[in-house]
């Protein structure tokens, strides 16, 4: 089980959920985009759902926590869409944009040479 802290507020989830959430917040920062992405969480004993908006300006942390709720709360098709989104974002950004981004130059000079 981990603690996922997000904007002031500490929701109960599980490791895979946490793990996903990161993993996509992550590629959606990295492309200057943003989503809202809709997870279960354990509040007090109560199972519900928790929506963040996820992306750049995102500061998203994650604590591991023993706890027994884990296995109550229903994560298998939460964690397939948030990996199908990461997949989603990673296919949109082919290889050569990725080559292109992180080899940009500083600054472009023009050529004064005659």
């Amino acid at each position: 089980m981990r603690i996922v802290s997000y904007a002031d507020e500490h929701f109960r989830t599980t490791d895979a959920v946490a793990d996903a959430v990161l993993q996509y917040s992550m590629l959606l920062a990295r492309g200057e985009s943003s989503d809202v992405i809709r997870i279960p969480v354990m509040v007090d004993t109560q199972e519900t759902w928790a929506q963040l908006i996820v992306g750049p300006a995102s500061q998203i942390t994650t604590l591991e926590v023993p706890d027994s709720d884990e296995d109550s709360l229903d994560d298998v098709a939460t964690v397939a869409d948030l990996l199908r989104r990461v997949k989603e974002v990673e296919r949109a950004r082919s290889p050569m944009e990725a080559v292109a981004a992180d080899a940009r130059p500083a600054a472009v000079l023009p050529d004064y040479e005659h």
